[in-house]
């Protein structure tokens, strides 16, 4: 008979930052049919298609209402709840397509996790930081990227598309369905690094294709960790949320050595977002191996 926890020593549990238990059927990676190299293209496609779909109707609409084609001839707050309802509308059918596409390829098992071990504060607060640091580490490569071109309008509606609906979707999609089923098929290490990958690449243009990769690593580990997408959404909401305020301010482009007077403080900052970014780089991936020899051996666990 397999040995229950208690409320209370789960809740230890997650306090001590342990992996967060998962049913032992669920750990072995199998030899499923489903995910594919394939199908990942395949519901990258599915989610670029609902896009072309969803911004054709949107330009056909603005066209015969007399707008033109041009999104930007709107007032921001206008552009905001336009880009807002084709967000909404194209993610949606991004999720529908995907969780159809999975199940007649013969996805199984859930795929979407929710549990109160996702609001451990101290995890949280560790996430966010390390976020931030490692989007000061990206600066030296980001700043040979193409600069980031991305009209998404002002106020509610915006702030409702970027903090509200974004973490959800996204959340669902790259680390519920996907990160899941990369799991349940080639383990937990490689789910996480491939999964980030895909939410990298979903965001498209180069600079949010290596930010979002990264970022996507951060998100994917504290999923791992806490078996819960409350976690990664509130983090995705207030990483969206800071973006968004420094969007507002004119700061959207702007790196962090471009805000500091100080070429020393920016030299110290840097040094000290490098360090936690490693010491956290290694710290996780010691917890994915423990997790990973626990797939390999679910009755230890």
């Amino acid at each position: 008979m397999e040995e229950k926890k208690s409320p209370a020593s789960a809740a230890e549990s997650a306090a001590s930052g342990q992996p967060a238990a998962v049913p032992a059927a669920e750990l072995r990676p199998g030899r499923r049919k489903f995910p594919t190299v394939g199908d990942l293209f395949a519901m990258l496609g599915i989610a670029f298609g609902a896009q072309i779909v969803v911004g054709t109707a949107a330009m056909v609409f603005l066209l015969f209402a007399g707008h033109g084609l041009d999104f930007k001839s709107l007032e921001p707050a206008a552009l905001g709840k336009v880009m807002a309802a084709l967000y909404f509308c194209s993610m949606s059918i991004t999720l529908a397509g995907i969780l159809y596409y999975r199940r007649a390829r013969g996805g199984s098992g859930p795929w979407a996790r929710f549990s109160a071990r996702g609001l451990n504060p101290a995890l949280l607060l560790w996430a966010f930081v390390l976020m931030f640091a490692v989007g000061v580490v990206l600066e030296p490569l980001l700043r040979l990227m193409p600069e980031l071109s991305l009209e998404v309008g002002r106020g509610f509606w915006t702030i409702l598309s970027l903090v509200i609906f974004a973490p959800i979707f996204e959340e669902l999609i790259c680390r519920g369905v996907v990160l899941g089923s990369l799991r349940g098929k080639f383990g937990v290490t490689t789910a996480w690094l491939v999964s980030s990958l895909f939410f990298g690449v979903l965001h498209g243009q180069p600079v949010q294709v290596i930010n979002a990769t990264v970022i996507g690593l951060v998100l994917g580990y504290v999923y791992l960790a806490t078996d819960s997408l409350w976690s990664v959404m509130i983090l995705h909401a207030l990483n969206n949320a800071v973006a968004y305020l420094a969007l507002a301010t004119g700061h959207g482009n702007a790196l962090l050595i471009d805000l500091v007077g100080s070429r020393t403080l920016y030299v110290l900052i840097y040094i000290a977002a490098l360090a936690l970014s490693a010491v956290s780089g290694y710290m996780m991936l010691r917890t994915l191996r423990r997790m990973k020899e626990a797939e390999k051996n679910p009755s230890a666990a």
